[in-house]
């Protein structure tokens, strides 16, 4: 076997030969870095374009690890963890991967304290939606605190107590479980100008609810590797050549 490369071929100079070991990886880890950036971009004008009102903080949940000499590879990704709420990487799950979506925070504490059947997944109604179509995290801290189901920590406990304050709040007598007419969901006790009524908050399903694959995540990273790799290596290449020490 007879390998050819810069260190052995005739009359390529020193100067070359330096050159290209120095800044190569230097033109590798570039080229990695500039795709991560369009590849990060690209998925957030699709996440605009193809889920449904997307919050601030989805569209604001891809973060980027750039390329370095000594690891030339670039990382765009959903992080894993926040300080409080669901991270992306789980909720979008669905959305990048399609099929039936697994039990929620909220549902599991409901199946818990033995108020829905494990197989039995809680569809809000929709007047219970803000405008981003989501239920927000304090509606669902309140009807879970009116449930007895709403999680301890740190030696807090947010469920309705007799206490003063909380009969205050109200929530206890506010929401309650159970089959109203055949339909078994969370309810809302209301006062109205006729007298007391109930609405549907959630309604349990039989079945978890499927998704259609809507953010195609991988090939989406992908198509735009695979269009812009040339142009994005060669100028990577240039900057690299232009900015060596002579």
């Amino acid at each position: 076997m007879f390998k050819i490369g810069l260190d052995n071929a005739p009359g390529v100079s020193s100067a070359l030969q330096r050159l290209y070991r120095d800044q190569l990886p230097f033109a590798a880890a570039l080229t990695a870095t500039e795709l991560a950036k369009l590849v990060r971009a690209g998925e957030t004008r699709v996440m605009k374009q193809r889920l449904d009102r997307p919050t601030p903080t989805t569209l604001n949940s891809l973060f980027l690890r750039a390329a370095t000499k000594a690891k030339p590879e670039a990382r765009v990704y959903f992080k894993d963890s926040w300080s409080s709420g669901i991270p992306a990487d789980t909720y979008l799950q669905q959305a990048v991967a399609g099929g039936p979506r697994p039990h929620k925070r909220f549902e599991k504490s409901l199946i818990a304290k033995g108020l829905m059947q494990s197989g039995q997944f809680a569809l809000p109604a929709s007047y219970m939606l803000n405008q981003y179509g989501n239920v927000s995290r304090g509606v669902m801290t309140r009807i879970l605190s009116g449930l007895g189901a709403a999680e301890s920590a740190s030696g807090y406990q947010s469920n309705a107590t007799g206490s003063k304050r909380s009969k205050r709040k109200g929530n206890a007598r506010r929401y309650f479980s159970g089959v109203v007419d055949g339909t078994d969901g969370v309810w809302e006790r209301m006062d109205t100008a006729f007298g007391d009524a109930i609405r549907p908050v959630f309604l349990f399903s039989k079945s978890a609810p499927i998704y259609r694959v809507q953010f195609p995540f991988f090939r989406i990273a992908e198509n735009i590797v695979t269009a812009n790799h040339g142009r994005v290596s060669t100028e990577a290449l240039e900057r690299a050549i232009a900015t060596a020490k002579r």
